[in-house]
């Protein structure tokens, strides 16, 4: 039976850091999957255009992706998506893998990055490691947020940080609640903040609304006397994000 597999992924118009972010998951997968037709998506219009206004590339949307499936002939078909949630880009990979799923004899997708209290864990666990407690000193993660009702993990994560002692860690978006503005009195105790992005990739966000020099998180807090420090590095880069990607493969549930 003809195997493929595709890689959903919100995209980013950043090469240094798609180069490092998402190159580097879909080269793992290449390799976990190697007796697969490896497929390419990104689930993000605006990129999608960008790239293809910018420079020319045309990258597959969801929809392209399974289309080219089917003409490559494939019949046992595994879709992963690297989606931090189970939101809004997710479910448009949901919702067009069920489409398709006449067109294969067999087809199975994995899950967001954080859907279970197994990926909580790891994540917690990892980035404990990662993210020394100090006195005086704050971590402030920025996710992408979004109004969907799954933006709510965002404050999960958050209090799971809490409940396992490390009430330094605080969590913002820029496009759904926490907001930076909602979280900044619990941040007015701490005199040195650190920013790090919550997203696969260190794009747009993370560059400009992050670290940036025009009203972003850096500027806000540094206008409150906080001492800030920036890591322009995306979850892609790690290795404990890119082998729970893999273990969500592997556990990809059939759609049909």
């Amino acid at each position: 039976m003809k195997k493929g597999v595709i890689v959903a992924s919100f995209g980013t118009t950043h090469e240094d850091t798609r180069k490092k972010t998402i190159d580097v998951i879909e080269n793992d997968i290449r390799e976990a999957f190697n007796d697969s037709i490896f497929i390419r998506a990104w689930t993000s219009d605006i990129i999608r255009s960008k790239l293809k206004r910018r420079e020319n590339l045309h990258i597959n949307n969801i929809k392209e992706a399974l289309d080219e499936a089917v003409q490559e002939g494939v019949e046992e078909l595994l879709v992963i998506s690297t989606h931090i949630i189970n939101g809004v880009e997710h479910n448009k990979v949901k919702d067009a893998v069920l489409s398709y799923k006449d067109r294969f004899k067999k087809i199975k997708i994995g899950a967001a990055l954080l859907e279970n209290d197994d990926d909580f864990n790891c994540i917690i666990k990892e980035l404990d490691e990662i993210y020394n407690k100090e006195a005086d000193s704050a971590y402030l993660l920025m996710g992408h947020g979004s109004d969907h009702e799954a933006n709510e993990i965002y404050e999960q994560l958050r209090n799971r940080f809490v409940d396992t002692g490390r009430d330094d860690i605080h969590i913002a978006c820029v496009e759904g609640y926490p907001y930076i503005e909602d979280i900044l009195p619990e941040l007015s105790e701490y005199k040195y903040v650190h920013l790090s992005p919550f997203m696969i990739v260190a794009g747009d966000h993370a560059k400009n609304d992050m670290a940036g020099d025009d009203e972003s998180f850096k500027t806000i807090l540094e206008e409150r006397g906080k001492n800030v420090s920036f890591e322009l590095k995306g979850l892609g880069e790690y290795d404990f994000v890119r082998n729970l990607i893999l273990k969500h493969a592997n556990e990809a549930v059939y759609v049909s």
